[in-house]
């Protein structure tokens, strides 16, 4: 451990992942032998995805149900000489939560009576007003008459399975359904209805987070924490 190189004036309120208050909460239902965390394991404190199989992730999963995941001492150190973790390894047991009230933490800031929404790659959050998420209009793609998206720039958030997106030539209600060649930048992608044209340079708008029930409850300056409910 290094040495203390600063005194705070006041005690810091939570960690992103604590509970924020002792009020009615509820977990994701889990089946035998679930749930249980994936390859890449889960970050404390953000959102994630349990599939049908009872595997969480904090990024999108088809299908999957969407969780929060309080802090209670399960992250593990496992890198070398590293002094603190959030992550908690691959298949270590996991509880979601699908209401209650927790802190969490907002790169952007947050104000009371916002929406939140969980990034659909890494699970976390972002506030905003009700049906007004994030998005991502610096992508530039070609397309053909098919179901594959080819991105030749992006740089902007990372693209996501799940992501619904919008452009010349897209359908109405397309998302990534899946990974071709890309895992977030240049690469093709599998889309879950084929484009109407094909088209070279199309400037794609992505939707970079889903709509969760949490609102937020207190003030946060960016990067700060806030407190998260169900209750409203």
């Amino acid at each position: 451990m290094s040495f203390q190189t600063q005194v705070n004036l006041q005690p810091a309120p939570a960690v992103e992942g604590d509970f924020a208050s002792a009020n009615p909460r509820a977990n994701v239902l889990a089946g035998a032998g679930a749930l249980v965390t994936g390859t890449l394991g889960v970050t404390v404190g953000n959102f994630a995805w349990a599939d049908a199989n009872g595997i969480v992730n904090n990024y999108f999963t088809v299908g999957g149900r969407i969780g929060f995941i309080h802090r209670e001492q399960q992250a593990l150190i496992t890198a070398f000489l590293a002094e603190t973790s959030m992550l908690v390894p691959a298949g270590f047991p996991i509880t979601l939560f699908n209401a209650g009230e927790f802190w969490d933490k907002f790169a952007a800031g947050a104000t009371i009576g916002q929406k939140v929404y969980a990034y659909y790659d890494d699970g976390t959050a972002y506030a905003a007003a009700t049906a007004t998420p994030p998005t991502n209009a610096l992508i530039t793609a070609n397309t053909a008459t098919n179901t594959t998206l080819t991105v030749t720039a992006n740089t902007g958030r990372p693209i996501a399975v799940g992501q619904p997106i919008s452009g010349a030539g897209i359908q109405a209600g397309t998302i990534i359904s899946a990974f071709g060649t890309g895992t977030g930048g240049a690469g093709t992608y599998t889309l879950s209805l084929a484009t109407t044209a094909t088209a070279s340079g199309v400037t794609i708008t992505a939707t970079t987070a889903k709509e969760t029930n949490f609102y937020v409850d207190s003030t946060a300056a960016a990067g700060e924490l806030a407190k998260i409910s169900t209750w409203g």
